[in-house]
Protein backbone atom coordinates (compact mmCIF):
# COMPACT_ATOMS: atom_id res chain seq x y z
CA UNK A 1 0.00 0.00 0.00
CA UNK A 2 1.56 3.43 -0.83
CA UNK A 3 2.61 5.54 2.29
CA UNK A 4 2.44 9.55 1.82
CA UNK A 5 6.40 9.43 3.17
CA UNK A 6 7.42 7.02 0.26
CA UNK A 7 4.68 8.92 -2.50
CA UNK A 8 6.42 12.14 -1.06
CA UNK A 9 10.23 10.81 -1.68
CA UNK A 10 9.53 9.73 -5.01
CA UNK A 11 8.03 12.88 -6.38
CA UNK A 12 10.93 14.81 -4.90
CA UNK A 13 13.61 12.30 -6.68
CA UNK A 14 11.84 12.30 -9.71
CA UNK A 15 11.23 16.41 -9.64
CA UNK A 16 7.69 15.84 -10.05
CA UNK A 17 4.48 18.02 -9.55
CA UNK A 18 3.09 17.81 -6.19
CA UNK A 19 -0.66 19.57 -6.20
CA UNK A 20 -1.85 20.88 -2.84
CA UNK A 21 -5.80 21.64 -3.35
CA UNK A 22 -8.78 22.01 -0.58
CA UNK A 23 -6.43 20.68 1.91
CA UNK A 24 -5.22 17.68 0.33
CA UNK A 25 -1.77 17.20 -0.69
CA UNK A 26 -1.88 15.12 -4.25
CA UNK A 27 0.42 12.36 -5.55
CA UNK A 28 -0.98 11.92 -9.07
CA UNK A 29 -3.73 9.30 -8.41
CA UNK A 30 -3.33 9.25 -4.39
CA UNK A 31 -4.52 12.05 -2.10
CA UNK A 32 -4.23 12.59 1.84
CA UNK A 33 -4.84 15.61 4.03
CA UNK A 34 -2.25 17.86 5.16
CA UNK A 35 -2.50 17.20 8.65
CA UNK A 36 -1.87 13.06 8.16
CA UNK A 37 1.21 11.89 9.72
CA UNK A 38 4.05 10.23 8.02
CA UNK A 39 5.76 6.89 9.83
CA UNK A 40 8.62 9.07 10.26
CA UNK A 41 9.26 9.62 14.06
CA UNK A 42 10.02 12.75 16.03
CA UNK A 43 13.13 12.82 18.09
CA UNK A 44 13.30 12.03 21.46
CA UNK A 45 9.80 10.60 21.29
CA UNK A 46 9.04 7.17 21.67
CA UNK A 47 11.68 6.78 24.53
CA UNK A 48 11.57 6.44 28.14
CA UNK A 49 7.87 5.12 28.13
CA UNK A 50 6.94 8.59 25.98
CA UNK A 51 4.78 8.16 23.07
CA UNK A 52 5.88 7.78 19.29
CA UNK A 53 5.07 11.33 17.55
CA UNK A 54 5.43 11.65 13.79
CA UNK A 55 5.91 14.06 11.57
CA UNK A 56 2.89 15.44 9.23
CA UNK A 57 3.25 15.51 5.74
CA UNK A 58 2.84 18.88 5.53
CA UNK A 59 5.52 19.72 7.67
CA UNK A 60 7.81 17.40 5.46
CA UNK A 61 6.73 19.26 1.90
CA UNK A 62 7.41 22.66 4.05
CA UNK A 63 10.74 21.21 4.82
CA UNK A 64 11.48 20.46 1.28
CA UNK A 65 10.06 24.00 0.04
CA UNK A 66 12.48 25.65 2.16
CA UNK A 67 15.37 23.75 2.02
CA UNK A 68 17.71 26.95 0.79
CA UNK A 69 16.99 28.18 4.37
CA UNK A 70 19.32 27.98 6.97
CA UNK A 71 17.52 25.94 9.92
CA UNK A 72 16.72 29.25 12.52
CA UNK A 73 15.32 30.98 9.54
CA UNK A 74 13.24 28.19 7.82
CA UNK A 75 12.00 27.57 12.15
CA UNK A 76 11.10 31.55 12.52
CA UNK A 77 9.55 30.98 8.33
CA UNK A 78 7.61 28.00 9.86
CA UNK A 79 6.71 29.78 12.38
CA UNK A 80 4.97 32.89 10.55
CA UNK A 81 3.01 30.49 8.59
CA UNK A 82 1.89 28.37 11.87
CA UNK A 83 3.39 25.14 10.92
CA UNK A 84 5.06 22.19 12.70
CA UNK A 85 8.84 22.35 11.95
CA UNK A 86 11.51 19.63 11.68
CA UNK A 87 13.52 19.01 14.78
CA UNK A 88 17.63 20.00 14.28
CA UNK A 89 18.43 16.50 14.85
CA UNK A 90 16.34 15.06 11.89
CA UNK A 91 17.00 17.37 9.36
CA UNK A 92 19.90 15.76 7.87
CA UNK A 93 18.92 12.31 7.89
CA UNK A 94 15.11 13.23 6.80
CA UNK A 95 16.83 14.88 3.64
CA UNK A 96 19.16 12.58 2.99
CA UNK A 97 16.27 10.00 2.90
CA UNK A 98 13.67 12.73 1.08
CA UNK A 99 16.67 13.66 -2.08
CA UNK A 100 17.49 10.23 -2.48
CA UNK A 101 20.88 9.75 -0.68
CA UNK A 102 19.84 7.43 1.32
CA UNK A 103 17.79 4.04 0.68
CA UNK A 104 16.02 4.24 4.46
CA UNK A 105 16.39 5.60 7.52
CA UNK A 106 16.80 4.24 11.10
CA UNK A 107 13.88 6.47 11.78
CA UNK A 108 11.24 5.45 9.79
CA UNK A 109 8.90 3.09 12.11
CA UNK A 110 7.37 0.29 9.22
CA UNK A 111 4.73 -0.53 12.26
CA UNK A 112 3.13 2.47 12.31
CA UNK A 113 -0.32 2.84 10.94
CA UNK A 114 -0.75 4.55 8.12
CA UNK A 115 -3.77 6.31 6.65
CA UNK A 116 -5.87 4.93 3.46
CA UNK A 117 -5.18 7.12 0.56
CA UNK A 118 -8.34 8.98 -1.40
CA UNK A 119 -8.66 7.96 -5.06
CA UNK A 120 -8.15 11.12 -6.89
CA UNK A 121 -10.93 11.32 -10.08
CA UNK A 122 -9.97 12.67 -13.63
CA UNK A 123 -12.32 15.98 -14.20
CA UNK A 124 -14.10 16.21 -16.53
CA UNK A 125 -12.62 19.21 -18.21
CA UNK A 126 -9.12 17.41 -18.51
CA UNK A 127 -10.51 14.49 -20.26
CA UNK A 128 -12.09 16.76 -22.64
CA UNK A 129 -9.10 19.04 -23.65
CA UNK A 130 -7.00 15.98 -23.77
CA UNK A 131 -9.46 14.57 -26.75
CA UNK A 132 -9.57 18.26 -28.30
CA UNK A 133 -5.93 17.99 -27.72
CA UNK A 134 -5.24 14.65 -29.76
CA UNK A 135 -8.20 15.58 -32.84
CA UNK A 136 -7.46 19.05 -34.01
CA UNK A 137 -10.56 20.69 -34.95
CA UNK A 138 -10.78 23.27 -37.84
CA UNK A 139 -13.06 25.75 -38.39
CA UNK A 140 -15.40 26.45 -41.53
CA UNK A 141 -13.64 30.08 -41.23
CA UNK A 142 -10.41 28.58 -41.51
CA UNK A 143 -11.61 26.35 -44.92
CA UNK A 144 -13.53 29.46 -46.53
CA UNK A 145 -9.76 31.07 -46.29
CA UNK A 146 -7.82 28.11 -47.63
CA UNK A 147 -10.90 27.92 -50.60
CA UNK A 148 -10.04 32.07 -51.03
CA UNK A 149 -6.25 31.68 -51.50
CA UNK A 150 -6.50 28.55 -53.54
CA UNK A 151 -9.09 30.42 -55.86
CA UNK A 152 -6.43 33.36 -56.06
CA UNK A 153 -3.95 30.76 -57.14
CA UNK A 154 -5.77 29.82 -59.94
CA UNK A 155 -7.01 33.32 -60.95
CA UNK A 156 -3.53 34.78 -61.02
CA UNK A 157 -2.52 35.91 -65.12
CA UNK A 158 -0.46 33.21 -66.69
CA UNK A 159 2.38 33.16 -68.68
CA UNK A 160 0.74 32.22 -72.24
CA UNK A 161 3.90 33.67 -74.64
CA UNK A 162 6.98 35.47 -74.55
CA UNK A 163 7.26 39.06 -76.40
CA UNK A 164 9.72 41.17 -76.35
CA UNK A 165 7.56 44.49 -75.24
CA UNK A 166 8.20 44.66 -71.90
CA UNK A 167 11.93 42.98 -71.96
CA UNK A 168 14.54 45.54 -71.24
CA UNK A 169 18.23 44.47 -72.05
CA UNK A 170 20.39 43.42 -69.29
CA UNK A 171 23.54 44.40 -71.16
CA UNK A 172 25.33 44.72 -74.63
CA UNK A 173 26.41 40.95 -74.57
CA UNK A 174 22.67 39.58 -73.80
CA UNK A 175 19.87 41.28 -76.31
CA UNK A 176 16.32 40.97 -75.94
CA UNK A 177 15.59 38.15 -78.12
CA UNK A 178 18.20 36.32 -76.10
CA UNK A 179 16.13 36.95 -72.78
CA UNK A 180 13.17 35.85 -74.43
CA UNK A 181 14.27 32.46 -75.91
CA UNK A 182 15.55 32.05 -72.61
CA UNK A 183 12.43 32.78 -70.79
CA UNK A 184 10.38 30.67 -73.28
CA UNK A 185 12.60 27.91 -72.56
CA UNK A 186 11.75 28.10 -69.12
CA UNK A 187 7.82 28.89 -69.61
CA UNK A 188 8.07 25.60 -71.77
CA UNK A 189 9.43 23.43 -69.51
CA UNK A 190 7.32 24.93 -66.86
CA UNK A 191 4.23 23.58 -68.54
CA UNK A 192 5.38 19.82 -68.41
CA UNK A 193 6.20 20.30 -64.51
CA UNK A 194 3.91 19.07 -62.60
CA UNK A 195 3.57 20.89 -59.10
CA UNK A 196 3.37 19.24 -55.94
CA UNK A 197 0.53 20.66 -53.63
CA UNK A 198 3.19 22.52 -51.28
CA UNK A 199 4.13 24.41 -54.18
CA UNK A 200 0.64 26.28 -53.61
CA UNK A 201 2.17 28.04 -50.16
CA UNK A 202 -0.97 26.04 -48.63
CA UNK A 203 0.64 23.03 -47.67
CA UNK A 204 -1.22 20.47 -45.10
CA UNK A 205 -4.11 23.54 -44.71
CA UNK A 206 -4.99 22.36 -48.58
CA UNK A 207 -5.45 18.85 -47.86
CA UNK A 208 -7.67 19.74 -44.54
CA UNK A 209 -9.84 21.57 -47.16
CA UNK A 210 -10.01 18.81 -49.74
CA UNK A 211 -11.11 16.52 -46.87
CA UNK A 212 -13.38 18.34 -45.53
CA UNK A 213 -15.41 18.85 -48.99
CA UNK A 214 -15.31 14.78 -49.14
CA UNK A 215 -17.15 14.33 -45.95
CA UNK A 216 -19.65 16.62 -46.92
CA UNK A 217 -20.15 15.06 -50.03
CA UNK A 218 -20.25 11.46 -48.25
CA UNK A 219 -22.95 12.73 -46.34
CA UNK A 220 -24.82 14.26 -49.31
CA UNK A 221 -24.73 10.90 -51.46
CA UNK A 222 -25.43 8.88 -48.24
CA UNK A 223 -29.00 10.98 -48.20
CA UNK A 224 -29.16 10.88 -52.10
CA UNK A 225 -32.37 9.60 -53.91
CA UNK A 226 -31.94 7.71 -56.70
CA UNK A 227 -35.02 8.16 -58.92
CA UNK A 228 -35.90 5.08 -61.32
CA UNK A 229 -37.37 6.48 -64.98
CA UNK A 230 -37.89 4.93 -68.06
CA UNK A 231 -34.20 4.57 -69.21
CA UNK A 232 -33.01 3.46 -65.81
CA UNK A 233 -35.64 0.59 -66.11
CA UNK A 234 -35.08 -0.51 -70.15
CA UNK A 235 -31.38 -0.37 -69.60
CA UNK A 236 -31.38 -3.02 -66.25
CA UNK A 237 -30.17 -6.32 -66.47
CA UNK A 238 -31.29 -8.98 -64.94
CA UNK A 239 -34.69 -10.94 -63.78
CA UNK A 240 -37.15 -8.81 -63.34
CA UNK A 241 -39.50 -8.86 -60.14
CA UNK A 242 -43.12 -8.51 -60.15
CA UNK A 243 -42.86 -5.48 -58.51
CA UNK A 244 -40.52 -3.99 -60.96
CA UNK A 245 -42.96 -5.05 -63.77
CA UNK A 246 -46.06 -2.91 -62.16
CA UNK A 247 -43.54 0.08 -62.52
CA UNK A 248 -42.96 -0.54 -66.03
CA UNK A 249 -46.79 -0.47 -66.31
CA UNK A 250 -47.23 2.57 -64.66
CA UNK A 251 -44.31 3.82 -66.60
CA UNK A 252 -46.12 2.69 -69.79
CA UNK A 253 -49.39 4.20 -68.88
CA UNK A 254 -47.86 7.38 -68.46
CA UNK A 255 -45.10 7.89 -70.99
CA UNK A 256 -44.27 7.84 -74.64
CA UNK A 257 -42.82 4.61 -75.59
CA UNK A 258 -38.86 4.86 -75.32
CA UNK A 259 -37.63 2.82 -78.77
CA UNK A 260 -40.41 5.14 -81.12
CA UNK A 261 -41.14 8.26 -78.60
CA UNK A 262 -44.83 7.62 -79.69
CA UNK A 263 -47.75 6.77 -77.12
CA UNK A 264 -49.41 4.06 -79.01
CA UNK A 265 -47.08 1.24 -80.24
CA UNK A 266 -46.35 -2.71 -79.89
CA UNK A 267 -42.92 -2.39 -78.44
CA UNK A 268 -43.17 -1.78 -74.82
CA UNK A 269 -45.49 -4.56 -74.82
CA UNK A 270 -43.92 -6.34 -76.59
CA UNK A 271 -40.58 -5.97 -73.97
CA UNK A 272 -42.97 -6.57 -71.17
CA UNK A 273 -44.14 -9.97 -72.58
CA UNK A 274 -40.20 -11.42 -72.90
CA UNK A 275 -39.43 -10.54 -69.44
Amino acid sequence: MADPLSLLRQYNVNKKEIIERDGQIIFGEFSWPKTVNTNYVMYRSGKDGNPKEYYTLECLLFLLKNVHLTHPVYVRQAAAENMPVVRRPDRKDLLAYLNGDTATSVNIDKSAPLEIPTQVKRMAEESLESLAAKKPRFEETQVQKVKEQLAARLDAPKEASVTVDNIKSLSEAMSVEKIAAIKAKRLAKKRTTIKDNDDLGLGSDLRVMLDFDVDVTKDIVSRERQWRTRTTILQSTGKVSPSTRREWLMIYASNNCALCCHSECFHFPLQLFHL
